[in-house]
């Protein structure tokens, strides 16, 4: 199955929609089955004092999946102040997997993990923080929101048979904020509910906390493909993938696709088995993001994960701005041919060191918000070239050519507005002295799901015969 299809069969996927892999010997194909998420539940109320661990509500699960909703109050002093601290108690169903929950220990046990969901709405005003803790009152996971925002945990992974602490508080204030919301006669809201969820996780499915290298999820590989779903659950939530490359065949490159999310600006990044960028891109909100033909690393070139027992790239997911409790991304990674993708830029080429080669024909490539293309064309025998860059919408091209030996710029050309194609001609070229060619864009120009031409065609450089009298 292609990217293409693959990931149109997983459109509009929601939180009540999860890919499958249907497993076998062939490439990864992708079923959309409707998870049995709960439906509505009746409202309990919150119950004070509930304003530490050893007073913390417990709350019964309903339903299957188990399911509990609380309508809740953060009380405030005469003052306005929101001072009121609210703690749950849940015990996850099932057979305990782990003898105690030690920090160090407890992604060795996220194989048998449950989805936890808690997502709180507030009243207008009111502004949120959500922590979840561990049984040894160990921090999981704090998130805040502004006034009246949704604050939300839409996928944590909890083991069975141990008990883990929803806590609700108010957010901190803004530090540059002067007075506060009472002072200023914004609506200042006391009230909130939230509803708590559980379930199983499906294959591919993110788990948080993955939001470093040590804590990162594994992207598991069916065939020649890899696939994940997560979400963006909170303002610059970063997930952390881990790709095992020693299933790739040599002188293969890695394809990634990125569907993204409506209002949410999505950052894709690739680091090393040491957790160093190797090539990262932005998009706009909701935007697609694509990085094709990544040259995949040799043993030697990555000793540190061939010392480890094996060879790994981090795949980085990064909400830039924005946020979505209820939709997820879909993230692709597909090991191919370069030639089945046809004349395609090698990235990582954003310097003159990592330049693309270059042939004559036409070689596509993208331009996301920020990022610039190096290609290096080397010529048996002088020759003049014309150059010539289609870019997609939402690009306004700069192209760049300079000698490899020196950096000395031989012409530059730059469109005045977006789509318009860029052309350089009769550049000339001698034999075995390689030049470079810069493509960039126009300032908060970008496209990371439309390619860019660059179409290069040469001849044989006219002789200088000498002038005639």
């Amino acid at each position: 199955m292609t990217v293409v299809s693959l990931l149109a069969a997983l459109a509009g996927l929601s939180c009540r929609r999860t890919p499958h892999f249907v497993r076998g010997d062939a490439a990864a194909v992708v079923v959309v089955r409707r998870s049995r998420d709960a439906g509505s539940t009746a409202l309990i109320a919150e119950r004070e004092p509930n304003d530490t661990q050893a007073q913390a509500q417990e709350l019964t699960w309903v339903g299957t999946p188990a399911a509990v909703t609380v309508a809740g109050r953060i009380n405030r002093t005469e003052a306005g102040k929101a001072a009121d601290v609210d703690v749950f108690k849940l015990l996850v169903p099932g057979q305990r997997v782990a003898a105690s929950l030690d920090a160090g220990q407890a992604g060795d046990f996220r194989q048998y993990a449950k989805r936890l969901s808690v997502v709180i709405n507030p009243e207008a005003g009111l502004a949120l923080a959500l922590d979840l803790l561990d049984e040894g009152l160990r921090l999981v996971k704090t998130v805040t929101a502004g006034p009246g925002e949704a604050v939300g945990l839409p996928n944590m992974a909890v083991l069975p048979g141990c008990t883990y602490y929803v806590r609700a508080r108010a957010a901190p204030a803004p530090a540059n904020k002067g007075r506060s919301a009472v002072d200023a006669g914004v609506p200042v809201g006391s009230s909130y509910q939230m509803a708590v969820r559980l379930f199983d996780f499906e294959f591919g499915e993110e788990r948080e906390p993955n939001d470093r290298l040590e804590s990162a999820s594994e992207l598991p590989w069916q065939g020649h493909s890899a696939l994940a779903a997560g979400f963006f659950g909170w303002r610059r939530d970063e997930d952390w993938y881990r790709l095992a490359l020693d299933a790739t065949e040599s002188g293969w490159v890695l394809n990634l696709d990125l569907e993204g999310v409506e209002g949410v600006a999505a950052g894709l990044a690739v680091n090393d088995s040491a957790g160093r960028k190797i090539v990262a891109l932005r998009g706009r909100k909701g935007e697609r993001l694509t990085l094709h033909n990544l040259a995949l690393p040799s043993v030697a070139a990555d000793a540190g994960g061939a010392a480890a027992g094996g060879r790994w790239w981090y795949l980085v997911v990064r909400a830039e701005s924005g946020l979505d409790h209820e939709r997820r991304y879909v993230l692709h990674a597909e090991a191919v041919l370069p030639e089945a993708r046809g004349g395609f830029e090698t990235e990582p080429n954003d310097d003159a060191a990592h330049a693309s080669a270059l042939a004559e024909g036409t070689t596509a490539g993208y331009l996301p918000l920020g990022d610039v293309d190096f290609f290096r064309y080397l010529a048996g025998e002088p020759r003049e070239l014309d150059i010539e860059v289609s870019p997609p919408s939402r690009v306004r091209a700069r192209v760049e050519v300079s000698r490899e030996r020196d950096g000395q710029v031989l012409a530059e050309a730059v469109a005045a507005k977006a789509r318009q194609t860029v052309r350089v001609l009769g550049i000339s070229c001698p034999a075995a002295e390689p030049i470079l060619i810069r493509l960039s864009q126009g300032k908060h120009d970008g496209n990371a799901s439309e390619p860019y031409l660059l179409k290069l065609a040469s001849r044989l450089a006219q002789r200088d015969t000498g002038r005639r009298d």
